[in-house]
């Protein structure tokens, strides 16, 4: 019988020593196989923390371009504001202009512009009578014709024959060289920064 129990003790003995064996194993690839998960999950938050970086730098730098665009738009609406306000404080002062220069402006226009029998139609705001306007030589010299001072514009003159009209309007003056002089404005103005 000894020899059954030393024989069943050894079966014994060596199953554990298998189990021991097996379980030191299972605890190695157990801390292998965390190691490795802890690895891999290093990574990944590291590559996360990369990529949410990387997409806030871009989010920033999106922002940075439309403050900047709405920055530039700003400016150029009041930039734009600006010239704006200068062509209407210029047909302000031509159409607050003493009767002296006023009448002396007109003359120059028909000068330069009047036809040979072109009726001339007054601004109604304007400070010069019929009989001013009418005694200008020019008037007598093209042979023009008064059509009256009720004209429905801010300062200036509209002169109409049978084949055209010719719009002298301060405004339409002013409209004519536009181009040109916001051109000197824009210069006058200060840079883009």
């Amino acid at each position: 019988m000894e020899g059954r129990e030393a024989i069943v003790g050894r079966i014994i003995a060596d199953a554990h020593e298998a189990a021991e064996r097996k379980k030191q194993e299972a605890a190695v690839r157990a801390d292998a196989v965390t190691s490795e998960a802890e690895r891999c999950a290093q990574i990944r938050l590291e590559e996360a923390r990369r990529a949410l970086e990387r997409e806030a730098g871009e989010k920033i730098a999106r922002r940075e371009i439309i403050a900047e665009l709405d920055c530039r738009k700003r400016l150029l609406a009041a930039r734009r504001g600006a010239i704006e306000a200068v062509f209407s404080r210029a047909l302000e002062l031509m159409c607050a202009m003493e009767k002296e220069k006023y009448r002396a402006v007109l003359e120059e226009l028909l000068k330069r512009y009047a036809e040979e029998g072109d009726e001339v139609l007054l601004s109604r705001y304007a400070p010069v009578t019929e009989n001013e306007l009418t005694d200008c030589k020019v008037f007598a010299i093209k042979k023009l014709r008064f059509a009256g001072n009720d004209g429905a514009f801010e300062g200036g003159m509209r002169l109409s024959s049978r084949l055209c009209e010719k719009d002298l309007s301060f405004r339409a003056l002013i409209e004519a060289k536009r181009f040109e002089l916001e051109r000197e404005i824009v210069a006058m103005l200060p840079a883009e920064k």
